[in-house]
């Protein structure tokens, strides 16, 4: 990000807290359009936290979200306008089992954007067109793999044609081969241009797609990063723990 563009997406001092117990504190971080940034960490560290709370999934406890510049979750408009600007995928599918891949896709452009039903559905085919689907538009989730599932998934997010796109470990779930499938999706968005934040446990995504890593333990952000230089020469000793760890599985 050059210093004269200004970030699509802001995080000013968030925190995260879950019953009185802080489990994000205090990270700011900028987003610019096109940017790839992975969120890497061990488990607890309060990365899926954070990106919830970008969503307002998990309202952040103290803090701002700013989506271009303009503060979100101070009123009911604010925040609909971030969930369809922010799309979400998480680690598990969340699709309604009795709906075809195609209808899905569909509900969200046409029950929350108000698209007349058949713009609704051709959004829905191109999007799943998009992440190598078109053929499974007629079938139900029950009969698709956990790869396909994840990018019908993928691409009900993308019906909604948002300005950032969330990923809470979206492999987590899968095989390596179907984990695969999702990946190679990701790749694709990412040199599309797709502004990403993506919390991973896939460390040759993160050096490889990402523009910027950012690694966070108990809480805090401790490094950040170009994704090469943070990946090949980690500068803090508890980012050199975490990534002489999961290299030496």
């Amino acid at each position: 990000m050059t210093p004269e563009s200004k970030p699509l997406l802001t995080l000013d001092g968030v925190c995260v807290a879950y019953r009185h117990q802080e489990v994000v504190h205090d990270v700011s971080l900028d987003v610019a359009a096109g940017e790839v940034v992975a969120l890497i960490g061990p488990s607890g560290a309060g990365k899926s936290s954070l990106l919830r709370a970008i969503n307002f999934l998990e309202p952040p406890s103290k803090g701002r979200i700013l989506l271009e510049g303009v503060e979100v979750g101070g009123s009911r408009r604010t925040l609909d306008a971030l969930r369809r600007d922010v799309g979400m995928v998480f680690q598990s599918f969340n699709l309604f089992p009795h709906l075809t891949a195609l209808q899905n896709v569909m509900l969200a452009p046409e029950h929350t954007l108000g698209l007349p039903r058949e713009q609704a559905r051709e959004r829905a085919m191109r999007q799943l067109t998009h992440v190598g689907l078109a053929e499974r538009a007629d079938a139900k989730p029950g009969k698709c793999s956990g790869g396909q599932q994840q990018r019908i998934a993928i691409a009900r997010a993308l019906a909604m044609e948002p300005k950032v796109m969330l990923f809470d470990e979206p492999t987590s779930a899968l095989d390596p081969e179907l984990g695969a499938e999702v990946l190679a999706t990701m790749r694709t968005l990412a040199g599309e241009g797709m502004t990403m934040v993506v919390v991973t446990h896939e460390m040759h995504f993160a050096e490889d797609v990402a523009d910027r890593v950012v690694f966070m333990a108990d809480g805090h952000v401790v490094e950040e990063n170009s994704a090469g230089k943070l990946m090949r020469d980690p500068q803090h000793p508890r980012t050199q723990r975490f990534l002489n760890a999961v290299r030496g599985r």
